[in-house]
């Protein structure tokens, strides 16, 4: 990245809220270590060809253009976001600033007042109890959705998920906003609800920049600035007030009551002919005024008499830090709270599950019922103990599937606007599903053990179920890991077809001897492997008696020889433990996973 971030020549600071862009170029990544300083600006893969403008205070800024203008690359640059492949000079970018990108969403568990209580106790840690909830009641009523507080996200219009999406970041009160398309998938009315809220939110002196797709004349009309971008570069940028006249001058006449954004969007697509090149000359005047106001008139004491606009971008302010206001211990303390609550209330990944794996407990044990006290069923009560593995392997990686990957979005919104670690979260994560995942267990193997007849031993007992726990937690951590890094549609194809060769090789269909000496390695990775042969040493090993035999000849009466026959490891620990590696490697992954994910946003 090469770019100007300061004023050069002199220590002066721009006040924060406001961000001027100058000469701005992004090209997309290529693997090279270095940028040239003034590219070709030809080349197809630059997004920005030298955008220049200013967000200013207490104003509410749209940004319009065509698709593939680089309307959100610019956002994202802004906001700090994207920093590789970069050039230009930024002033004021990314210190105190958060964006709300387009598909943010939220956790449909949760009520509105819950949500904000979440942001509130990790980006407000210092304040007391009561301030915290002053603060939320005042947010709340700026953006007019305190009415809907103990209404469930997931039961929310459309505009009122925008504005609470919003009112989170509202709370830390941060000098420049910026959002991806606010209004995006909302109808005419619910737009010109979220467009009033970021006028109120404006017009307390904070800057607000979005984006906007095709806005209707009377959404236009709430704007006070506009930036125009056409194929990376800035068409306009200025006020509103000033852009009939700055057409005027460049040739372009919009017909009357022709929606002027309309048109806009029409010259930046070629439809009209006219002077673009006066239009970007101008905008870059702009910049480098509103740049001018900021260090010269400060350098000289013209600061009196000027408008509160004005003083806002001649004052210095010093910048913000890097970091998360919660410390680690906070941040843990509010994400064990709200995966606590979404956990209980989520209907398809907690209740469900949990009467499903009771109801499967109680079909298994009638279809194997008395199988495991029987000498002449052995065999068959070894496919019955394999499936229980199955099921518990497929009925836990499966529903986080459907999940995650919307939760991941929100942790990436989340942690890329600084709220917590990921770190922070994956260890609530883990603690906070560890009961539900105990529990699956438990509701699913002692009605099973039971119906079929298994040893009622406490201690095989006992090992059986720490098997059964530890695959279910494995299983849950892999379905984490998929749904953050596939999605749910390529993810819904990942997880079988990742888990086909752990099956092949666990030893169920053919013993780790009559393996291909080139296809063992594979046998020696497989978690299946390892769950089967504990579960079968638990079920037969510990020189258990002989088994009574209701037929004329049963091949394994002796459980002992059985096993001797199957020729599994026999070795409990080492089972155990490559079961918890395998556990600890997947918690790792998912951090790692997600870790990509925010270095992918960031490029």
């Amino acid at each position: 990245m090469d770019v100007e971030t300061g004023i050069d020549g002199d220590d002066h600071q721009l006040k924060s809220g406001v961000s001027i862009f100058a000469d701005v170029y992004y090209k997309i990544p290529n693997g090279k270590i270095w940028q040239t300083k003034h590219p070709d600006v030809d080349d197809s893969s630059f997004i920005l060809r030298g955008a220049s403008g200013a967000l200013r205070p207490g104003r509410l800024t749209f940004i319009l253009g065509p698709s593939g203008a680089g309307k959100t690359t610019l956002l994202k640059i802004l906001a700090g976001r994207k920093k590789t492949g970069v050039t230009g000079s930024l002033y004021g970018a990314g210190r105190s600033s958060v964006l709300v990108d387009q598909d943010t969403t939220l956790i449909d568990t949760l009520t509105a007042g819950e949500t904000l209580k979440f942001a509130a106790s990790l980006k407000l840690p210092n304040m007391s109890h009561r301030e915290r909830s002053n603060t939320i009641k005042k947010v709340t009523k700026q953006l007019g959705i305190h009415e809907v507080l103990n209404t469930r996200a997931g039961c929310l219009s459309g505009g009122e998920r925008k504005r609470l999406t919003i009112a989170c970041e509202l709370l830390t009160d941060p000098n420049i906003m910026l959002l991806d398309e606010p209004t995006s998938g909302l109808d005419a009315v619910s737009s010109l609800s979220v467009a009033r809220a970021l006028v109120t939110v404006a017009r307390s002196g904070r800057t607000i920049a979005c984006i906007v797709h095709q806005p209707s004349s009377q959404l236009f009309s709430m704007a006070d600035d506009i930036i125009v971008l056409a194929n990376g570069k800035t068409l306009y940028a200025g006020s509103v007030a000033d852009l009939p006249d700055a057409l005027i001058r460049a040739g372009f006449i919009c017909p009357q009551y022709y929606n002027i954004a309309d048109y806009l969007l029409e010259i930046a697509s070629d439809e009209h002919t006219g002077n673009k090149n006066l239009l970007e000359k101008e905008a870059s005047s702009y910049a480098q005024e509103m740049l001018k106001i900021a260090t010269n008139d400060t350098q000289n004491g013209k600061a009196n008499g000027l408008s509160t606009e004005y003083e806002a971008l001649l004052i210095a302010s010093p910048m913000s830090v890097d970091g998360y206001a919660a410390t680690v211990c906070q941040q843990l303390k509010t994400l064990l709270w709200r995966c606590s609550i979404g956990v209980l209330r989520d209907v398809y990944l907690t209740q469900i599950r949990l009467v499903c794996h009771f109801l499967v407990a109680l079909l298994l044990g009638a279809l194997y019922n008395g199988a495991g006290a029987d000498a002449d069923r052995m065999i068959s009560n070894t496919g019955c103990l394999f499936f229980f593995l199955l099921f518990l392997f497929f009925s836990n990686a499966m529903p986080t599937i459907h999940t995650f990957p919307v939760e991941a979005k929100v942790i990436l919104h989340e942690h890329l606007n600084k709220w917590y670690s990921l770190p922070a979260y994956c260890a609530s994560k883990i603690i906070v599903d560890l009961p539900i995942q105990l529990l699956c267990a438990t509701v699913f193997l002692f009605p099973a053990w039971y119906l079929t007849s298994q040893p009622l031993d406490f201690t095989r007992m006992g090992l059986a179920w720490l098997t059964c726990a530890l695959v279910t937690i494995l299983a849950q951590t892999f379905g984490f890991v998929i749904g953050a890094a596939c999605g749910m549609k390529l993810g819904l194809f990942v997880i079988p077809a990742a888990n086909i060769p752990m099956l092949m090789f666990s030893e169920f269909f053919i013993p780790y001897s009559e393996m291909p000496v080139y296809l063992r390695p594979f046998a020696l990775i497989s978690y299946f492997r390892y769950a089967f042969a504990a579960f079968l040493e638990t079920v037969y090993g510990f020189n258990r008696e002989k088994l009574p035999c209701h037929k004329e000849f049963c091949m394994f009466r002796n459980p002992e020889a059985y096993l001797k026959h199957l020729q599994l490891s026999r070795n409990l620990n080492s089972d155990f433990l490559a079961l918890f590696l395998w556990i600890v490697c997947l918690q790792i992954a998912l951090i790692i996973v997600l870790k990509f994910r925010v270095y992918r946003a960031c490029r």
